[in-house]
């Protein structure tokens, strides 16, 4: 499958590094790629498909920096991924906020250019698979992992707040969801709630605010753990 990329760079020597650097990985991968090359933040704000899957954006440029172009995107509803290009290295913190799935630095290696590329299709094809069947009062039902919010013990019954908003009830327990999500970055941060750490928006001191607004409880007891847990959880899923 042919994905979509973007590329920002206000150097036109590291644009032609990067495109020379992309038809390898293509001929080392036989992976295809789609890319698209703006000089600016301004030009990919004002011309990229917002279906893009990836975007390499430098983070330093003569106007709107890439940090900033990232963030619009987000607030946007942009949902690929970035993966910023920087000289600097005092950025992870701004990385966090719009989820950047790697950094990398220059001057550019193509070893290491190679290995982000690899993780992030790696990535990609588990997203492809990772499924969850649910007995429900209807039959089975697949969910796709990625779009589960958070699921909640209701009435004995286990209810899956879905990125669309609908809600999906099952019969199933909450102990074995939580032991067959457990490596796709759920976390019990309640005795009746298991969520999805790549949704979570905000952390309260007793709640945790998800993508679409809800609010799910932080038990005090689980606290210390969640933030250890989810601390993982960014450093693997920065890279």
């Amino acid at each position: 499958m042919t994905k979509r990329l973007a590329v920002c760079d206000d150097e036109k020597n590291m644009l032609r590094q990067i495109s020379a650097y992309l038809d390898q990985w293509q001929k080392d991968t036989e992976n295809t790629l789609e890319v698209f090359f703006f000089s600016s933040a301004e030009a990919l704000l004002g011309s990229m498909d917002r279906k893009t899957d990836l975007v390499l954006l430098d983070i330093s440029m003569g106007g709107m920096t890439g940090m900033d172009c990232a963030k619009k995107l987000r607030s946007e509803g942009f949902s690929g991924e970035f993966v910023f290009i920087t000289s600097m290295e005092n950025y992870a913190l701004e990385g966090y906020k719009v989820h950047a799935f790697a950094f990398l630095t220059k001057p550019l290696e193509y070893g290491e250019f190679k290995q982000v590329l690899d993780e992030y299709a790696a990535k990609q094809k588990e997203k492809r698979v990772a499924v969850l069947p649910v007995d429900t009062a209807e039959g089975t039902r697949i969910l796709k992992i990625k779009n589960i919010l958070y699921a909640e013990v209701f009435r004995r019954e286990t209810s899956f707040a879905m990125q669309d908003k609908s809600r999906v009830e099952s019969i199933v327990q909450l102990a074995v969801v939580e032991e067959e999500l457990a490596k796709y970055g759920f976390f019990r941060c309640h005795r009746s709630y298991l969520v999805n750490m790549k949704h979570i928006e905000n952390i309260g001191t007793s709640e945790l605010t998800m993508a679409d607004g809800s609010v799910v409880p932080l038990s005090k007891h689980r606290a210390k753990e969640f933030m250890s847990a989810y601390a993982r959880f960014m450093k693997v899923n920065l890279r």
